[in-house]
């Protein structure tokens, strides 16, 4: 089963227009309230499995110094997700909405929710 979370973060970070922002599965360790840096974060959330077609629900967040900064990037980032058909075994992606979430810390971040559909083939798999 190929892992949604990974190839969206490598999708995001082939993106030279997404820089100086960088995409991954967990905050950088020097993240934090006091030096907010531009970064995007990739977690699945749910989202149905069958032996042919997986459908994962991701929440993308994108941090920044600013909410406006953050709303400017989750644009970008949604732009840059809807092209990831590109990708043979994604046949499909809907961005369902791209949100204001900031955290308890007050570090300005949105959050874009999307659905992936992607072709899988449990059968031949290791």
């Amino acid at each position: 089963m190929m892992n949604a979370e990974k190839l969206v973060v490598d999708w995001l970070n082939t993106d030279p227009g997404l820089r100086p922002a960088t995409a991954s599965l967990s905050m950088p360790p020097d993240a934090s309230s006091t030096s907010p840096t531009a970064h995007i974060t990739v977690e699945r959330t749910g989202g149905p499995e069958t032996p042919f077609v997986s459908r994962p629900l991701l929440a993308i967040q994108t941090w920044a110094a600013s909410r406006w900064n953050a709303s400017h990037l989750a644009v970008d980032v949604a732009r840059r997700v809807r092209h990831i058909t590109e990708i043979d075994e994604v046949a499909d992606v809907d961005i369902l909405s791209i949100t204001d979430f900031p955290p308890p810390d007050g570090r300005p971040r949105y959050q874009i929710t999307c659905q992936l559909t992607i072709k899988t083939n449990y059968e031949s798999e290791p």
